[in-house]
């Protein structure tokens, strides 16, 4: 079935097994990950539906279920700028709630249909209050964060688009990977140059580059990584 809106769906057994393993929850002692699952609230949503505008309140933090979400602010100029793409198992809004802060600094929208959990800002805090040892697990988890936002800031302004790019399908599989893998992207190619901060033409021609040399095959939205070590390669010889 088509998806053409925004939609509440139940907490079914699938989704609720992705909440366990996600890092915001998985240390939860059983009474207090039942009762964020009380207040938590499962939406569906449609291509390029908006989940929350920049400057809405906060009212929850999110998982991504399925499809993907893209964060993007409104620049002065009216240009929009794709600060990331949340693919499924991640998070998003967690740091502004950390933060104490009370509105959203991003829009968010769906990028392809779409699965997602709001996890009740409110009552995540006051289990937060109780639990020592998710208060550790997000110390760990926020200083990832920050760790990959350093490598962001270098990644978009020290190197080229091969680079950037590279490294962004690269971040689709597992390290220990390097044989071959399919990845699907779930944004649109525009999106994906928004984020990456370059234009789609540069996309479009690195991506024609890419497959040229045989390091990936392209069929619409799906990418093979035909040689994932000499991909790593490149990446070393960019750096």
């Amino acid at each position: 079935m088509k998806i053409t809106a925004t939609e509440n769906i139940e907490l079914n057994e699938y989704i609720l097994n992705a909440m366990r393993q996600c890092i915001l929850l998985q240390s939860l002692e059983d009474k207090h990950f039942e009762e964020i699952v009380r207040t938590a609230q499962a939406k569906q949503l449609a291509e390029n539906k908006i989940l929350f505008e920049q400057n809405s309140e906060l009212t929850a933090l999110y998982l991504v279920i399925s499809g993907g979400i893209k964060l993007q602010r409104l620049a002065p100029s009216g240009d929009e700028k794709v600060i990331e793409i949340v693919r499924p198992g991640q998070t998003f809004a967690e740091a502004v709630l950390f933060m104490g802060g009370s509105r959203y600094p991003v829009s968010a929208i769906a990028v392809s249909p779409s699965i997602v959990v709001g996890i009740h800002a409110e009552t995540y805090l006051s289990v937060l209050s109780a639990s020592n040892s998710l208060c550790i697990t997000l110390l760990g988890k926020l200083s990832q964060r920050l760790h990959w936002m350093v490598n962001e800031v270098d990644r978009l302004t020290l190197h080229n688009a091969t680079f950037r790019l590279v490294d962004y399908l690269l971040s689709h599989i597992s390290e220990d990977n390097n044989d071959q893998a399919g990845i699907h992207l779930v944004a649109p190619k525009h999106v994906i140059a928004s984020r990456l901060s370059i234009k789609p033409e540069t996309l479009s021609r690195t991506l024609k580059s890419l497959s040229n040399q045989g390091f990936i095959k392209l069929d619409g939205s799906e990418i093979e990584l035909v040689n994932i070590e000499k991909l790593r390669q490149l990446i070393l010889l960019e750096s």
